[in-house]
């Protein structure tokens, strides 16, 4: 009996016979008839058989361009899923229930440098990192939109001599708003990235089409945008305007949604908005002082956080990872991490100032880290995640107010956003 997946003696002869057929096939189609009935003659003396017979055909050729094909789409495809399970390595990710011996390995921001600035003509307020943290795009008060390839940016800066126009990190500038840019996100799935603005437009950037400059697709709204966030299919849009009430657009058709229970809104205007890693949630903070936990699918409030910055405005909330946690940043001055289910406050961290603008707080990518902009000291400030020990402050380089410091999901590396007109990407080398 053969043993599985292999094949019998038998089996191999006739697979054998048949690779020899297709062979001389393929030379006498190629008009090899002499080498074709030289080879006929020689395998029938070494195996004592009988002549192969074979027809002119090219179908050798065909199966082995259709081999190479499957071959080299296998190999990429290898390749970008090892590249993505390298980048998405991240470990556990924050989770307090469990004590854990090992050292906190990540790079606290003084150890990162500047590896590119980019200017635009106006103070820069807004950036947005695609998932795969491979390209990262800025918003400005100018109402323009850059897109900047992330390796580039670091490929730029380890250049012993710079090259102007050769591999540029700013692969595309984009303009068709007539207010200051207030909100981007890229879209999960496909090659859009989507803008929110003072004009109280949305729009869509197809980022693949080099010599359009302007919007694909446009949405009007009544207020100016204030966040945006995509669900992790790419088929729902949620929008936070200067207004109290979430949208919840359908991507495709722009149909949109809201909670149907008025008495569950935001009192004031929506700064933020996030999704949970499975998107089953969704945050929101407002103005009012307020966080609120929203059911991913049936769209209605499930849980509210009073008075979650002791009445200041809370200006930024982000899940993570596993969703058991949020992190919001508040005019108080203070970042806080909240367990969802409980709505307890499990740490605070404190040290930067953000009175004057709206900032926001981020874990780094590993999420040991929490940064935060410095307001006064024009520096970005770093905390341990699971201790709340404070780190040694960025100093920036801005000559102007940091209004953003945007991690990247996937490496050592995030944006510095600044009303001095310029955006720094910062990096960590030593990995």
């Amino acid at each position: 009996m053969p043993i599985p997946n292999q094949l019998s003696a038998s089996e191999v002869m006739k697979e054998r016979e048949r690779l020899y057929k297709l062979i001389i096939g393929q030379l006498r189609s190629d008009k090899f008839e002499t080498v074709a009935y030289e080879l006929t003659v020689a395998l029938k003396n070494a195996t004592g058989g009988f002549m192969i017979q074979s027809a002119p055909t090219n179908r050798l050729s065909q199966l082995v361009q259709y081999g190479l094909k499957y071959e080299e789409l296998n190999e990429e495809t290898e390749t970008h899923s090892k590249k993505l399970e390298k980048a998405t390595n991240l470990g556990p990710g924050l989770d307090l229930e469990y004590d854990t011996d090992d050292m906190n390995s990540s790079p606290t921001v003084i150890q990162y440098e500047t590896a590119y600035v980019t200017s635009h003509k106006a103070p820069c307020r807004v950036a947005c990192f695609t998932a795969d943290g491979k390209l990262c795009a800025t918003g400005s008060v100018d109402a323009s939109l850059k897109i900047m390839d992330v390796e580039r940016m670091i490929t730029k800066s380890q250049q012993a001599q710079r090259q102007e126009n050769e591999n540029h990190p700013v692969i595309r500038t984009l303009y068709d708003h007539l207010d200051s840019i207030t909100a981007l996100t890229f879209h999960p799935v496909t090659t859009h990235l989507v803008s929110g603005s003072k004009d109280c437009t949305i729009k869509v950037f197809d980022f693949t089409k080099a010599s359009v400059k302007k919007a694909v697709k446009s949405l009007e709204e009544g207020a100016s945008v204030r966040s945006l966030a995509f669900h992790s299919s790419g088929d729902y849009l949620l929008m936070a305007l200067d207004h109290p009430v979430i949208r919840l657009y359908d991507y495709v058709t722009l149909k949109c949604y809201v909670c149907s229970n008025s008495l569950s809104q935001h009192s004031g205007p929506v700064l933020a908005l996030c999704w949970n890693t499975d998107c089953t949630m969704y945050a929101s903070c407002s103005s009012d002082g307020s966080i609120k936990m929203w059911d991913g699918v049936s769209n209605r409030c499930v849980k509210t956080f009073d008075d979650a910055h002791n009445g200041a405005e809370v200006t930024s909330v982000q899940f993570s990872r596993n969703g058991k946690y949020v992190l919001s940043s508040g005019k108080d001055s203070v970042v806080k991490l909240w367990e969802v289910t409980s709505g307890n406050i499990l740490n605070e961290y404190v040290g930067v100032t953000q009175h004057n603008h709206r900032t926001g707080a981020q874990f780094n990518h590993t999420e040991d880290l929490i940064i935060a902009p410095d307001e006064k000291g024009m520096a970005v400030g770093c905390w341990d995640a699971r201790t709340a020990e404070p780190h040694p402050h960025l100093v920036s380089g801005h000559n102007n107010v940091i209004r953003g410091a945007v991690h990247s999901p996937t490496m050592p590396a995030f944006i510095s956003c600044s009303d001095d007109f310029r955006a720094r990407f910062w990096y960590y080398r030593g990995i």
